[in-house]
């Protein structure tokens, strides 16, 4: 049972993210050594996350055997930068998001409505395939399983979901989440989104129903990386991401897959 009051609250602070934040810092000779380009630079996080998102279409293609599905949803669906990735799965593009700022920004071609995911609308059985990329990792204090309930509710029988999250067992986080705290959220991120351990997810996809459940490493590189060091990683490592084994707990992006039986 999710906890409405804590719920509520989660919602607003999700909102205002989009708005204009205060960016002010205690830790001011921490917070210019994390935003130097020694750690951070738009283009390295842009590449990160692009090739994290590059490899989850590729695993779609593969899963769909290149053909399309009539109407795909992307929920959350921020500003419409996920559609990149996705439109070419479908003609019937639909959104939906927290935010009027966010959606404000989506594609022409998306059909989007501001609105709640665990109260979407949207008719039973309705979509033949859901992308949720980075958002689970928001919803470790309110929990998994009604948003995969909700999922689960409006896909056709035989439908597809995927989902792309960070993993808790990637090695860097040993660093990256105590320097989070110890920075007084230098990025910017909520403060209650984390990475997690990919069985959490995986079995609450199973406990919803979900069927053909899997899980695939998406990237072992990382955002602090130097761009070159990023692709000499994600070169020297592309086997790993091709092919299935323990290794896909260990990447910076996991992709996860399930189905609706039909």
């Amino acid at each position: 049972m999710i906890n409405r009051k804590k719920y509520e609250d989660k919602k607003k602070r999700e909102k205002a993210w989009h708005g204009p934040r205060n960016t002010e810092q205690k830790q001011k000779l921490l917070k210019s050594i994390l935003t130097s380009k020694i750690f951070f630079s738009v283009e390295r996080r842009r590449y990160s996350f692009s090739f994290a998102k590059w490899q989850m279409n590729s695993f779609i293609r593969e899963q769909l055997k290149h053909q399309k599905v009539t109407k795909m949803l992307i929920a959350p669906c921020g500003s419409g930068d996920d559609y990149t990735y996705l439109k070419e799965f479908s003609d019937k593009i639909y959104g939906i998001d927290l935010s009027p700022i966010a959606i404000d920004n989506c594609p022409d071609s998306m059909e989007v409505k501001e609105g709640d995911i665990l109260e979407s609308g949207y008719p039973s059985e309705y979509f033949d395939f859901i992308a949720s990329p980075l958002f689970f990792h928001h919803l470790l204090s309110i929990g998994f399983h009604p948003f995969l309930e909700e999922f689960y509710r409006i896909l056709k029988p035989g439908g597809k979901l995927i989902i792309l999250e960070p993993s808790i067992f990637y090695p860097l986080c040993a660093f990256t989440r105590p320097l989070k705290k110890l920075s007084k959220n230098v990025y910017g991120e909520l403060e209650d989104e984390a990475a997690f351990n990919p069985k959490l997810l995986l079995n609450s996809l199973k406990k919803t129903g979900y069927i053909n459940l899997k899980i695939k490493a998406a990237t072992f590189s990382h955002m602090f990386f130097y761009l070159p060091l990023s692709k000499l990683i994600n070169f020297f490592t592309k086997p790993f991401l091709q092919h299935n084994g323990f290794w896909d707990y260990f990447g910076w992006a996991v992709i996860f897959w399930g189905e609706k039986p039909n």
